[in-house]
C-alpha cells in the first residue's frame, strides 16, 4: 500500500483517527511513522493527553504498519489484545513509527492462507515532542476473511 492511501485510510476514512488529530508523517519499505496534536478533545481532566487518546494511537500506527504490507480486498486485520504501560506525563504532539518487515508480513499471510487466521504481536513506543517516552505497547492482531 503506497503512502497516500495509507495517509487516505489513517485520516479520512477512520472518523476516530481523524477526530483525534492522527497524521502519517512518513513511511518507508518499513516503517510507518504517525503523529498526534494535543487538541482539546484529546485532553484528560489534569490537562494531560488523555490514556484513551494513547492507546488509540497505539493500535492505529501498528495496525496500519502492518496493514499496508496486505491486501484489503483478501484480509483484514482486528486488533485482539493492547498491553500498553504509560511512562512519562504525555504532553504536547506525540508520536510514534513502528517498523514491520515485508517478510513478516508475508509469512503471516501463509499462515492465514494456510489456518484460516493469523496473530501478529507488534511492539510499539510513543514519544512526545520533547523525545519523552509516553507509553509503551504491544498490539495484537488477528488476520480474519473480509466480512
Amino acid at each position: 500500500m503506497e503512502l497516500e492511501m495509507v495517509r487516505e485510510v489513517v485520516e479520512k476514512r477512520c472518523p476516530f483517527a481523524a477526530q483525534a488529530g492522527m497524521r502519517v508523517v512518513s513511511m518507508d519499505s518499513d516503517t510507518v511513522e504517525l503523529a498526534m496534536e494535543e487538541t482539546p478533545e484529546n485532553l484528560n481532566a489534569f490537562g494531560l493527553v488523555h490514556a484513551g487518546a494513547i492507546c488509540g494511537m497505539a493500535e492505529t500506527v501498528a495496525g496500519m504498519a502492518l496493514f499496508r504490507h496486505l491486501d484489503p480486498s483478501r484480509v483484514l486485520i482486528l486488533n485482539t489484545i493492547l498491553n500498553i504501560r504509560f511512562t512519562h506525563p504525555p504532553r504536547g504532539r506525540l508520536s510514534s513509527a513502528v517498523r514491520v518487515l515485508p517478510e513478516e508480513a508475508r509469512a503471516l499471510m501463509e499462515e492465514f492462507e494456510k489456518n484460516g487466521k493469523a496473530d501478529k504481536a507488534i511492539d510499539v513506543k510513543v514519544f512526545d515532542a520533547k523525545g519523552n517516552m509516553v507509553a509503551q505497547a504491544q498490539a495484537t492482531f488477528r488476520l480474519v476473511k473480509p466480512f
